[in-house]
């Protein structure tokens, strides 16, 4: 029997570091008081049970079986025309070599903690279990790669809904000195982490990333940032093309959920024009972070760049190297100005990224233009 949303409500869903923290609101007219404790309703320890269950299937956000209870008490009497402030607190909980997830909960109402227990939980059948990507991932020996540093509160939304999609998830703590370290334990068992201290930058950490994908046997790579901004379920677009276009790289073109802020527009807009000198191809979104890498074509390519023009400069040299580029749309929230969390610093990376085009262009004319010209010609003889 399914309470949520009958005999209980979900009024608040709050992250914390070590689990989630959710407001109820209890039903005093469900059949269940009505029928065992008419006038004086009391809530049956079952469904305690049962509703603990039904949040910790919502906060990780797969189905699960309850296999067993341990530490269980029911301190105190809920009364669901008393407790108007009642919150369920979860721990993220550690899963053994089972595949169990023990999860301890507590029931509160300020300081009063009205029932506590362990939860052991298994996640339904492994056909249900299955994330939608896996299959069409492993055929294409795909995996995606997601660079973080100091987002710990939008990281765990971005894993939880990655999972969904994929098991094929590596993730590079750009050395974090927020609770990160903590969020990934969560993720212990089903995600792949490198780390590396102190803090190096995106290219380093796409570096660390790309490396660790080819030892463990993939083709090619998704980056995908851990700020929140892209749309997960954009992954599908990219196994499609990817699927159509193997050993291309694929770039995410912005369609946005709100305002872009005026520094991306004027940052992509100066990007694409160097792009295009560096290049002779045009793209109209060359800051996007959310790509497919094919690792195999590029064999060994890593970034020079450790901070965000690695993105920019892997562009230009994958098009040097004759890669095809498609762009793919995808959709990119940006959250508002006081929510924002960003690393981008303007004097110092708009300078960088100044001498990495300054570089590239001169590299474009003594070696770039050479080599794509010697190849078109090559082209055109082996037609003949």
């Amino acid at each position: 029997m399914i309470l949520k949303d009958t005999f209980y409500t979900i009024e608040s869903q709050t992250e914390t570091e070590t689990g989630w923290k959710c407001g109820l609101s209890l039903n005093a007219s469900h059949p269940i008081y009505q029928a065992h404790f008419p006038g004086h309703p009391v809530t049956p320890g079952v469904c305690i049970v049962q509703l603990a269950k039904e949040i910790a299937s919502v906060c990780h956000a797969t189905s699960f079986f309850l296999c067993g209870l341990r530490n269980v008490k029911f301190l105190r009497i809920i009364d669901p025309l008393e407790r108007q402030d009642l919150f369920v607190h979860l721990s993220a909980g550690r899963t053994d070599e089972q595949g169990q997830l023990a999860v301890p909960v507590s029931i509160k109402s300020g300081t009063t903690v009205f029932a506590s227990m362990t939860l052991t939980l298994m996640p339904h059948g492994e056909e249900e279990a299955q994330p939608a990507l896996q299959a069409r991932m492993e055929r294409l020996r795909l995996c995606v790669v997601i660079p973080t540093y100091n987002n710990s509160g939008t990281l765990v939304d971005v894993l939880r809904q990655t999972l969904r999609y994929t098991r094929s998830v590596i993730v590079v703590n750009d050395g974090a000195t927020d609770c990160t370290a903590s969020v990934l334990e969560r993720f212990a068992g089903r995600i792949d982490v490198v780390s590396h201290a102190p803090n190096k930058g995106k290219g380093y950490a796409l570096k660390r990333g790309f490396e660790r994908a080819r030892e463990l046997g993939y083709e090619a790579a998704v980056t995908l940032d851990s700020d929140g901004q892209h749309d997960v379920a954009d992954l599908e677009a990219f196994v499609r093309q990817a699927e159509i276009h193997p050993g291309c790289l694929l770039t995410g073109q912005r369609m946005t959920k709100g305002k872009m802020p005026l520094r991306n527009i004027m940052g992509n807009r100066f990007s694409n024009f160097w792009y295009t000198v560096q290049t002779g191809r045009r793209l109209s979104d060359t800051q996007n972070g959310f790509r497919l890498y094919p690792l195999t074509v590029m064999k060994h390519m890593r970034p020079f760049s450790t901070r965000y023009e690695a993105e920019v400069e892997l562009l230009v040299r994958t098009a040097w190297k004759g890669i095809p580029v498609f762009p793919v749309p995808v959709s990119v929230y940006y959250a508002p100005e006081s929510e924002r969390v960003t690393h981008f610093r303007p004097g110092k990376d708009f300078f960088r990224a100044s001498i990495l085009n300054t570089v590239l262009t001169l590299l474009a004319v003594c070696y770039g233009y050479p080599r794509l010209l010697c190849r078109k010609l090559f082209s055109i003889k082996q037609k003949r």
